[in-house]
């Protein structure tokens, strides 16, 4: 009787070590979560400005593309080299 009583003493304490154990690895894991969800936040962000920033840019070359075409049409047109 105290064998089995010692037993089921042991297991509960085994038990709750693990118990305790596990609590720990699931608030560890837990952390590192919120650490990745913020990290893919950050370069989600990142990569909407990036995106932002080429459109920006695309826009300024298409206007200074748009201003020097009818710079290019008055021009008059290119000579020929006489005598070749």
């Amino acid at each position: 009787m105290w064998r089995t009583l010692a037993d089921w003493l042991l297991a509960v304490l085994n038990m709750t070590r693990e118990l305790e154990e596990n609590r720990a690895t699931i608030r560890r894991l837990e952390t590192r979560l919120r650490d990745l969800e913020e990290a893919i936040k950050l370069l989600a962000q990142e990569q909407r400005h990036a995106r932002e920033l080429e459109a920006a840019e695309r826009e300024k070359l298409l206007l200074l593309l748009e201003r020097g075409t009818p710079k290019l049409k008055e021009l008059p047109p290119p000579r020929g080299r006489k005598g070749a």
